[in-house]
């Protein structure tokens, strides 16, 4: 599972809450709810997020609290056992639990471990601050009312452009880098507007239409359109906008886009290509997009757990390699961070997501 840090550091390599980047309001709620938990009140704590996001750089701040008592765990893998020792027999005042999204799996009899474990928290002993991917929680909420368990639900938004910026910039030094215009920066003629159509397939009645997307650089026509007065848009503010565009402020894939387009020390708007791919799945195909986006992270031996044994995973699989929407390492599949935002547009036109 990819998480991507994006905080100034300490000397011991570690984030505090204080310096991390972005999220300030967020951190100020839950610092507020730890504090209500030592007066005696206790709301446990739901971070909620898409992948790449930043949830396990804020556990990784918090677990480095002076004065608090803290058990750490972070799930790795599906827990399918609920008589699996996935938590230590004991634990300290303040739990941090990341990515619970994997505490299920998306078909009967799969909720048994989950369900042990939002009965586990309810006591007023421990408060317990968790990770969850938005389109897991979203599903869960809606099958089972997991929101119920968690008084404070803290979903974090997407970053302006200037704090993305902030955030890339700072792991470098001052001028260590080159902003260099090129045709982008001069051209007024940019394609700033791309059109497709989305095969999607409706399944009762087996037969597969193409439903009109266009797709638009937001960001990059607002500042063409509304330049500041007198002011001159430069290399470096078009390569800013087009990387916050991309990544819809998600700090994760600002940074895979971002260093996957640096060809250090020279960056240009050229540089910065967004996924223009076509997606073509049918539903079923489709469904395992949907599990591997709402996972995060699994095998194809999970996904054929979930998808039946008639499911030919390893051609699905194939496919959506072929098509750039997964990533694998180590035998794990995962949504690939620049077609993040096309993979959910397209399963939300599937009526796969919301």
């Amino acid at each position: 599972m990819q998480n991507v840090g994006f905080g100034s550091h300490m000397d011991n390599g570690t984030t505090s809450l204080h310096g991390v980047i972005g999220y300030n309001s967020e951190i100020e709620n839950i610092q507020k709810t730890i504090a209500d938990f030592g007066s005696g009140k206790k709301t446990n704590i739901a971070i909620i997020s898409e992948p790449f996001a930043g949830r396990t750089t804020l556990l990784d701040a918090m677990e480095e609290m002076p004065n608090e008592r803290i058990t750490r765990i972070t799930l790795s893998s599906i827990i399918k056992n609920k008589n699996a020792p996935a938590f230590p027999e004991t634990l300290e005042k303040i739990v941090l639990v990341d990515n619970c999204h994997l505490l299920y799996m998306r078909k009967i009899g799969g909720f048994d471990v989950l369900e042990d474990f939002l009965r586990s928290i309810t006591g007023p002993d421990h408060l317990f601050i968790t990770t969850w991917n938005i389109y897991s929680w979203n599903y869960l909420d809606a099958a089972i009312n997991i929101g119920n368990y968690f008084p404070v639900q803290i979903k974090l938004p997407p970053l302006n452009k200037g704090v993305l910026k902030e955030l890339i910039m700072s792991r470098y030094k001052k001028d260590e880098l080159m902003f260099v215009e090129d045709a982008i920066s001069k051209d007024t003629k940019v394609k700033f507007i791309h059109f497709s159509r989305i095969p999607v397939t409706i399944k009762p009645l087996e037969k597969t239409i193409e439903i009109p997307f266009v797709d638009i650089h937001f960001n990059l026509l607002r500042s063409r359109l509304l330049p500041k007065k007198e002011e001159k848009i430069t290399a470096e503010d078009i390569i800013f906008e087009l990387i916050s565009d991309i990544s819809n402020g998600n700090p994760g894939i600002a940074l895979v886009v971002w260093g996957k387009n640096l060809e250090y020390p020279v960056i240009k708007p050229s540089y910065i290509k967004k996924f223009s791919g076509t997606i073509y799945l049918d539903y079923n195909e489709a469904f395992i997009l949907n599990i591997i986006l709402s996972m995060e992270s699994i095998n194809s031996e999970e996904l054929e757990e979930i998808a039946g044994s008639d499911h030919h995973i390893d051609n699905t699989l194939s496919k959506l390699s072929n098509q750039e929407l997964i990533n694998i390492k180590d035998g794990q599949y995962s949504i690939r961070p620049e077609s993040m935002y096309s993979t959910v547009d397209f399963l939300k036109k599937a009526r796969l997501v919301w």
